[in-house]
């Protein structure tokens, strides 16, 4: 059968956006010519592409297929405009948008896309710094091409490529007197401090206290209000912390997740690329 742009455009913004009254009001229709442009689709294709609840929306598994063509053929859009504009100016173009959690993002990646996007001014790179729970939710949505987390995802139709490990360590101020049983984290759902002292011999007795990002967390240690689990590149020698030598380091690996695409673009391989071969080195640990 042939697919309707019109109820794939639908179909795929509901799909992102996990409902049918921000997908409608997204593209400017009302929730009932919405739903009517889905249910033709769903009738074209004899099956269920979501399932529908008092809660929210889900999709169903042939739902989660048409996604993933979905994001193929956005893909391919955006790769064939980015090589022809490339072309026709001499270098790379098109769209690029990348996830993942803070220790990485701005001492890794960014660095690591350095010289790639200020050599090709024509590309259009979009940044997301999430908590680690928030990002498989987006590479599955579409919102990013490549997302990085801190293990690899066993999914179907996924790609893996490790950019480096990760050395953690506890920390403490190097000048200001400091609270041995407080320690920092993002958030409640942050549990690095639980996962460091699992496999330590001598684990401490803690209470944990928030300061919504990693920096926040160097700053809070630096300035004595508890101590902290860090990434060791993330500790330079004047950021006022220093390492405490009774813990043993753990370390973790830094992985980047695409999905399979039948084209990729010029763009995404040179980013690919430039990323394997920078991050290590901003990182400070290579790949196992």
């Amino acid at each position: 059968m042939h697919l309707s742009t019109s109820q794939l455009e639908a179909f795929h913004t509901a799909a992102k956006l996990e409902s049918f009254t921000k997908a409608a009001s997204r593209l400017h229709l009302t929730q009932s010519a919405l739903s009517q442009r889905i249910r033709k689709l769903e009738d074209g294709l004899e099956t269920c592409l979501f399932v529908r609840a008092p809660g929210g929306i889900r999709l169903t598994e042939a739902g989660q297929r048409l996604l993933q063509y979905c994001r193929d053929r956005e893909t391919l859009d955006t790769g064939l405009a980015g090589d022809l504009g490339g072309a026709a100016e001499g270098g790379l173009s098109g769209a690029l948008r990348i996830a993942g959690y803070s220790s990485v993002m701005r001492s890794a990646v960014v660095p690591a896309l350095g010289p790639l996007l200020r050599g090709n001014p024509g590309v259009h790179c979009e940044f997301f710094v999430r908590e680690m729970g928030e990002l498989p939710g987006m590479l599955k949505r579409a919102e990013a091409e490549f997302v990085v987390v801190d293990r690899a995802l066993d999914w179907r139709d996924v790609i893996t490529h490790t950019l480096g490990r990760e050395e953690y360590v506890a920390i403490e101020s190097a000048t200001h007197r400091t609270r041995e049983d407080v320690y920092l984290d993002h958030d409640p759902e942050d549990h690095a401090t639980h996962w460091f002292f699992r496999d330590q011999p001598d684990v401490p007795r803690y209470r944990r206290s928030y300061m919504g990002d990693v920096y926040g967390i160097l700053d809070g240690v630096a300035h004595g209000l508890g101590r902290a689990v860090m990434s060791r590149h993330l500790i330079g020698t004047d950021s006022g912390v220093r390492i405490l030598p009774q813990y043993e380091p753990c370390a973790v690996d830094v992985v980047l997740h695409r999905y399979t695409e039948c084209h990729a673009s010029r763009l995404h391989a040179a980013a690919l690329e430039a990323l394997q071969a920078g991050c290590p080195g901003y990182l400070g640990m290579t790949p196992d």
